[in-house]
């Protein structure tokens, strides 16, 4: 069965992390409807390039979705996506079809337009790029929008989103943020074997991705000021 999902049912239009709790959504669903499939309405998602990229690698890869439309809507309106995880639980997984390597792939964030206390600092982006440089004959890749104004020896920018995506497949070590990237990781099924997420100390938690709370990788946090505060 094929339900078409327009604008406003997820609220939306979707981003990648939103786009991946779908799955979640219809995997839920899929226990009293099999083979339950969403097809998204062209305005239900960001037009956002790495978005529609991110779509077309789920509809490649997975199948959540499908290019040919229902013959009925789903009929819900303005559902929180993260919040449904109270009501589903974390029962989605991708199917990782590439083979593990040894590689380092970390995927930063710095320019959220939202919920910023997602953004790492600097300085904490310098030194965990530092606490790596040793892992010999590991090949290190950082994955990001555009490279910044700012080399690491031993380590490459990638800033394919498909390429990153991949990169991600076949990490030994994901260190991921609080945005899509980390929420990929976490459905993947095999996941990279060490699978470390960065967040604040303020990060929602409802956005936590997949499978944490059952023992599915480390949840680590960085300090933000958020108070002004002083030390003397």
């Amino acid at each position: 069965m094929i339900l078409n999902i327009n604008l406003g049912v997820f609220g939306g239009p979707l981003r990648n992390g939103d786009l991946l709790a779908v799955c979640n959504v219809v995997e839920h669903l899929r226990k009293q409807i099999p083979n339950l499939k969403f097809h998204m309405k062209q305005n239900s998602i960001s037009s956002e390039d790495y978005v529609r990229k991110m779509y077309d690698f789920l509809l490649q890869n997975t199948d959540f979705f499908s290019l040919e439309p229902g013959n009925e809507d789903l009929k819900w309106n303005k559902i929180n996506l993260w919040d449904y995880r109270d009501i589903s639980g974390d029962v989605a997984t991708i199917k990782n079809k590439e083979k593990i390597e040894k590689k380092i792939v970390i995927c930063p964030l710095f320019d959220a337009p939202y919920n910023v206390y997602r953004n790492w600092p600097t300085e904490f982006f310098y030194n965990l790029i530092q606490s790596y440089n040793d892992y010999d004959n590991y090949e290190k890749i950082i994955c990001i929008n555009k490279p910044l104004n700012q080399e690491f020896v031993g380590w490459k920018y990638s800033t394919d989103f498909a390429e990153n995506l991949r990169h991600i497949q076949t990490a030994e070590y994901f260190i991921g943020a609080e945005t899509g990237t980390s929420i990929f990781a976490s459905l993947l099924d095999p996941a990279p074997p060490n699978l470390i997420y960065y967040y604040s100390g303020r990060g929602l938690l409802h956005t936590t991705p997949f499978h944490i709370f059952n023992g599915k990788g480390q949840m680590k946090s960085y300090w933000l000021d958020f108070e002004g505060s002083t030390w003397t």
